[in-house]
């Protein structure tokens, strides 16, 4: 516990001094995280971003709200590409009107059959959208019905967890 509480201030005086002069103000940091925080943060998004870990850190972190997908639309987008260059085979009669990139200004541009030089920024993957609503009811698993009733047996009573049903 002594040990614990020696690294937690260890930390807060390394969050202060490298929040000072190593990191640039993000202007989308949360209010409430500090800039080293933050940054971990990002790095791990960055490290796991096809892996479990990344939504266990945001269940973890209580910021569930960054999968809405509707508030932060930034994660419906693919990698920057240059379809012209880079994917040229997908240029053709059957995409019209569906293949779409967002430019670094937020424009999105629509191929149409002939701008296929324009088809370059941010992939819009087709049809992508949120799974399911956001609530609270996610960072608690659910009690199974064989719990409940064992505890029952035994003259006890168990409880949901919230946001869940029995």
């Amino acid at each position: 516990m002594l040990m614990q509480k020696k690294d937690s201030r260890c930390l807060r005086t390394l969050d202060g001094q490298i929040n000072n002069r190593y990191l640039p103000e993000d202007p989308a940091r949360d209010a409430d995280v500090s800039a080293l925080i933050w940054e971990i943060r990002r790095e791990r998004r960055m490290e796991f971003v096809f892996e479990h870990s990344r939504l266990l850190d945001i269940k973890r972190w209580k910021k569930i709200e960054y999968m809405n997908c509707t508030k932060y639309s930034d994660n419906l987008k693919g990698p920057w590409i240059n379809f012209k260059t880079d994917l040229p085979s997908f240029l053709k009669d059957s995409n019209k009107g569906k293949l779409k990139v967002t430019k670094r200004d937020g424009t999105v541009v629509v191929y149409n059959g002939t701008n296929g030089d324009d088809m370059v920024g941010f992939y819009n993957v087709e049809n992508a959208s949120d799974r399911q609503a956001f609530t609270d009811r996610v960072y608690l698993s659910p009690v199974g019905q064989g719990q409940i009733d064992a505890y029952a047996e035994k003259g006890f009573t168990l409880s949901q967890n919230p946001g869940w049903t029995n």
